[in-house]
Order: structure tokens, then C-alpha cells, then sequence
């Protein structure tokens, strides 16, 4: 106990004490700067510095990312980071100790770090980073490193731009003042890309729930101010069918959401949703490739409101370190790869007759590919850490056990969608999202595969057909009889062939020789032979075969349904098998009106109302 002679008296003990306090806790909350110099960006290098403020006791572990939102692998993007050093406040160099592939430890720092690299990307899209003399195509967590226990920080990121005067730069964080941009946290930093360079702006406003948004379009390209105010009309009407869709806009950042899009030579193709950004990036042009380049548009544009708000549990927290499991793929991505063509049907992008020739390709491939076999869809999803832009040096054998959780999404989409339309007067998918858009993606509660088949239960008020549906096409893989589901709207299955047969693989010829040389379907004829990729085909039913004439003639000599002998030579060995010639199992979706078919009033209002809403 301190007496009242004592030198300090307790009130001014008090003071101190709540002097230290504020002192130490404004030091835990100083902002991480990140400064960017770009004095070597024509060599592909970014020199980056952090300052650590406020640095806990104990060594600080600065760490490069390994995955980034939107992707489901992992990236080992530390490998493109060198010339490490640390500083102290004085100037001084730390030691640093390398405890990871992508880890740094300084020790003996005293509360503060500067943290120097050099960063060399030349891979700019919607994963990478790219850096030279015209760009700064910036996907944060491929350039940026990051202090461990330190992501409720304030993020400033200051961009060197005095020798780079006509550059200006776009993204989705807080603009401070000129080259100065903040973020509340490392999350958003990260979620946050950047394109600085010569853009091109365009913005419009629309409207939802009194509020408005400024809807910004920064571009990089070489096309003419023409091709670029009839892209972004294209982009606005977009814009107001997703909100039709949803009922509202979801409240973006700021007041802004931005479309950060790349369309020239120097880019690499790429598609990434954001919270309140996309990147869209393609080495086509406006002039000659608007209509391929908008259905990325529309994808990313869509994922505002399906994933980025209305989000899966599984991937909450998100994991910037390793790759996030997650079952809900199927919805989360497969949902809006349906509801991206199909906007562009309702708004005239896509002439009907377009839209459905875009749907037979997808059909074929997800109602034909074996991988049915061997996964359903939450196990296609599983399998994204493998297949999302992930390398590997081995071959794998997914043409066979794997269907993309997007086509495999949007097929089901479809179907569910065509089904309560038919089933459910007034009712359609449409309905759907909006109930899950208002009790998850508003709230940001996140959600998980029982509150899916919740919400078809609730619109639909059929907890049976909720129940049917997911046991049987989501929890098995099974699919819906497609042909009667699509007539109902005038549209036709016509199969390809009925009595031809096919051999289902691509087959090339090399110096006499016929090789296998694409995948060979499980279950197919050449698969029932024993045949894999690289083999060469000798003789089919005892005919030769040495060039596409003899081959064709062959197969056209083949009886469905009959056994018929094959020699071939695999791994420089003679061999034997034999296969039952089979159909070609693809069919063609054609508007009925194109198939010389009749269709009723009724199909062709019900395809009005799906299509032209």
C-alpha cells in the first residue's frame, strides 16, 4: 500500500496506468502498411514493404498465403517471393529464421518490423499476379505476406505511383487519399484484388431498397469507347435481372461494387468472385469476342449474392493457409454456372435457340460421363482441391471418376427449376434463391446442405419432394428423366444416333498406326476390351486397321448390341479383348419449333415465362 507521502500518489498511478494501457492497445490496433515501389516492374518484380507496428513480445511469424478466396486448392505462392529482409526501428537488420516454405520468424524486433521482399509475378488473372510495364494486376493473397495473430488489424496498402502518372487504380477497398487504400482486416485485404494501370471507367447507379449503388466498370483494353459503352449496357441489364432474381442488391461496401476486367494481350484468362469486385480477365477483345467474354460477367456478378454472402458453413472461417473442404459446391457454384446463361436469355444476350444449344452440351456431358458411378455431388465437390486450377505432375483418371461441380450443379438447377415451375403453379427456382438470399445471404448466417432442402421444402411447401430430391439426386446420383421434364417447355431430345455405333474415344492415326489417344470411357466398348489411352488398335473384328477410311467403315459394319473381337498392342505387347458395339449415347436439345415439332400454347407460355421473365 502506497502512503500518502508517497513520490506518486495513487491518482496519478491511475493515470499512468491507463496511459500505458491506451498506448499499448493503439499500438495493437495500428494499421499493417504494406508500400509498393514499382522501380523493376519491367523485369515482372514488385518491391514490397511492411511495416509491423505494435509487434506482441515474442517472435513475430510473417507467412505467405497458400490459398486465396473464390479457388478451392491450394497455390504455393511463396515460391515467387526472394530478397528477404527484416529492420528494426533503428534501421538495423534482424536475423530471421526460415521455419516454412512460406514462413519468416524475426525475433528481438521491440514492437516493430519492416519487412522487405521482392515479389516477381507475370501470371496475371483471377489467381495470380501479373507485373510489368503496363499493369499492376494484383491478386492479394499471390502477393502479399501476412503477420500470424494479426488479422484484425487495419490493412493500409500505399502505392508508389510519382514515375507512373497516368496510372490509376481500381478496387474494391476504402480509398483514404491519392495511392492510399484501406481494408478493416486481412480477410477483406485479401479479398480485395487490385488492377492499377491506364483504365478505362464507366459507372451507373441502380437502385434497391432506397438505396443506391454505383455500379463501376474499370477496364483494361484495347478496343474502342464504343465497344466498351455497349458492353457495359450489357453489364447494366445484368445487373437488374440478377437483383430480379434476389428481389434487391446486397448491400455492397461503400456503396460500390466494381467489375475489374483485363480484355488484351498482356492478361491471362481468369474469373474470380469478390465481396464487392470481380476480376475478369481474357486475351480476347471486345470487338470480336463481347459475347464469349459477358457469360463471365454474369457468373461472377451472380456470386454477390451466391457465395459471397449467401456462403456455405464449410468454408467459414476461410482458410488462407490450406484448402477449405467443402460439400456445397454443387449449389454454390453449379447454381450460378445455371443462372449465368440463363440471365442472358432474359435479357436478350442469348437468343433462346442459343441459350438451349449451350444446354446440350452441358447435358450431354454430365447425363453421360461414367463419374456418376463413383461420386455424387457433394463428392464432386469434395474433389475441388484437386481440379479448381490445382497441379499435379501424375495422371489422374477423373475424366472417368469426376463431373465438374459446376456443370453437374447447373444440370441439377435446371432440372429442379423446370420441376417446380410444372409441379408448383407460380413457383420456381427463381423463389428459391430469394428464400435463401433472406434467411442466409441478408443475415450472413451460414448455411449448410439440410438448410438447402429446407428451402425447396418451404417454397415448395412439399417436404416429400424436398426429401425425393435430396435423396436421390444429391445424397445418390441419380438423375431426372429429361425428355418429358423438357417438353413440358417445347423443347425436344432428339438422340444423335440409334443404331450407330460408337467407339466413344479419340482415335488418331501416326504413320499407319491408330492410336488411342484420349480418354477411354468406363463402361464403353473399348473399355470392355481392355483398352486404355495409348494403345494401338490392330484389328476390329478381324478387319485392319490402319487409317481413318478403314475405321469409319468399320464401325459402320458394327451391330448394336452384338459382341465383336479387337487386337491391339499395349505397352509394346500384342493383345486380344472383345466389346459389345454400343449407341452413341449423346442427344441433341432443340427448341420444338426447330424439330419440325408442334408444341402447344401452353409449352411455348411456359417457356416465355422461363426464359423472357
Amino acid at each position: 500500500m502506497l502512503s500518502s507521502s508517497s513520490s506518486i500518489s495513487l491518482a496519478d498511478l491511475s493515470l499512468l496506468l491507463i496511459s500505458i494501457f491506451l498506448s499499448t492497445f493503439a499500438l495493437a490496433q495500428a494499421p499493417i502498411l504494406y508500400q509498393l515501389e514499382l522501380d523493376d516492374i519491367n523485369q515482372h518484380e514488385l518491391n514490397i514493404t511492411v511495416d509491423f507496428t505494435g509487434v506482441p513480445s515474442g517472435p513475430l511469424q510473417v507467412r505467405m498465403p497458400r490459398a486465396s478466396p473464390g479457388r478451392y486448392a491450394v497455390h504455393n505462392f511463396a515460391k515467387n517471393v526472394y530478397d528477404v529482409k527484416a529492420l528494426n526501428a533503428a534501421g538495423n537488420e534482424l536475423p530471421i529464421n526460415k521455419t516454412s516454405p512460406q514462413e519468416w520468424e524475426i525475433s528481438g524486433h521491440g514492437g516493430y518490423v519492416q519487412f522487405k521482399y521482392t515479389l516477381f509475378g507475370n501470371h496475371g488473372d483471377g489467381t495470380y499476379t501479373g507485373i510489368d510495364n503496363r499493369k499492376l494486376h494484383i491478386n492479394m493473397p499471390a502477393t502479399f505476406v501476412y503477420g500470424v495473430d494479426m488479422d484484425k488489424r487495419p490493412v493500409e496498402l500505399h502505392i508508389d505511383l510519382s514515375e507512373q502518372t497516368t496510372w490509376q487504380v481500381a478496387t474494391q477497398l476504402e480509398k483514404l487519399e491519392k495511392s492510399c487504400y484501406r481494408a478493416p482486416n486481412y480477410y477483406y485485404f485479401f479479398d480485395s484484388p487490385t488492377m492499377v494501370g491506364e483504365i478505362d471507367f464507366r459507372r451507373f447507379v441502380s437502385s434497391s431498397n432506397g438505396k443506391e449503388y454505383t455500379i463501376e466498370v474499370a477496364m483494361m483494353h484495347e478496343g474502342t469507347d464504343k465497344e466498351l459503352d455497349n458492353y457495359v449496357k450489357w453489364i447494366q441489364q445484368i445487373v437488374e435481372a440478377q437483383k430480379q432474381v434476389y428481389g434487391e442488391l446486397p448491400d455492397f461496401d461503400y456503396g460500390r461494387y466494381t467489375f475489374l476486367t483485363s480484355y488484351n494481350p498482356w492478361i491471362n484468362r481468369g474469373g474470380m468472385e469478390h465481396r464487392n469486385s470481380t476480376v475478369c480477365s481474357s486475351r480476347g477483345n471486345l470487338a470480336k469476342n463481347a459475347s464469349q467474354l459477358i457469360g463471365t460477367i454474369s457468373h461472377e456478378f451472380f456470386h454477390a449474392w451466391n457465395i459471397e454472402r449467401l456462403r456455405p458453413k464449410s468454408l467459414e472461417p476461410f482458410n488462407f493457409d490450406d484448402a477449405n473442404l467443402c460439400g456445397e459446391l454443387w449449389f454454390a457454384e453449379g447454381f450460378t454456372t445455371y443462372y449465368d446463361d440463363l440471365i442472358l436469355c432474359r435479357t436478350g444476350i442469348l437468343t433462346p435457340h442459343q441459350y438451349v444449344h449451350g444446354l446440350t452440351r452441358t447435358l450431354n456431358y454430365v447425363y453421360n460421363a461414367p463419374g456418376r458411378q463413383y461420386r455424387n455431388p457433394i463428392e464432386m465437390s469434395y474433389n475441388a482441391p484437386f481440379v479448381d486450377a490445382a497441379t499435379a505432375n501424375d495422371e489422374t483418371n477423373f475424366a472417368n471418376n469426376f463431373i465438374s461441380y459446376y456443370s453437374y450443379g447447373a444440370v441439377l438447377a435446371l432440372c429442379l427449376d423446370l420441376t417446380i415451375r410444372k409441379t408448383y403453379e407460380g413457383k420456381s427456382l427463381d423463389d428459391v434463391m430469394k428464400y435463401l438470399w433472406q434467411t442466409f445471404g441478408k443475415t450472413e448466417i451460414p448455411y449448410e446442405i439440410p438448410d438447402l432442402q429446407a428451402a425447396i421444402a418451404a417454397v415448395t411447401g412439399d417436404k416429400a419432394f424436398a426429401k425425393a430430391f435430396f435423396q436421390q439426386y444429391i445424397h445418390d446420383s441419380q438423375l431426372p428423366d429429361l425428355a418429358p421434364l423438357l417438353s413440358h417447355y417445347g423443347l425436344v431430345v432428339a438422340p444423335r444416333s440409334k443404331d450407330q455405333a460408337t467407339f466413344r474415344a479419340r482415335i488418331e492415326f501416326e504413320a499407319g498406326r491408330a492410336l488411342i489417344k484420349g480418354n477411354v470411357p468406363h463402361g464403353g466398348a473399348l473399355h470392355q476390351a481392355g483398352c486404355v489411352k495409348g494403345d494401338v488398335i490392330q484389328s476390329i473384328n478381324g478387319h485392319p486397321i490402319t487409317n481413318p477410311d478403314q475405321l469409319e467403315a468399320v464401325t459402320k459394319g458394327l451391330k448394336v448390341g452384338n459382341s465383336y473381337p479387337i487386337q491391339f498392342v499395349q505397352n509394346g505387347m500384342g493383345t486380344e479383348g472383345t466389346f459389345t458395339a454400343q449407341a452413341d449415347p449423346r442427344f441433341e436439345i432443340m427448341l420444338g419449333e426447330q424439330a419440325d415439332t408442334r408444341i402447344s400454347k401452353e409449352s411455348e407460355l411456359r417457356r416465355q415465362a422461363w426464359l423472357k421473365k
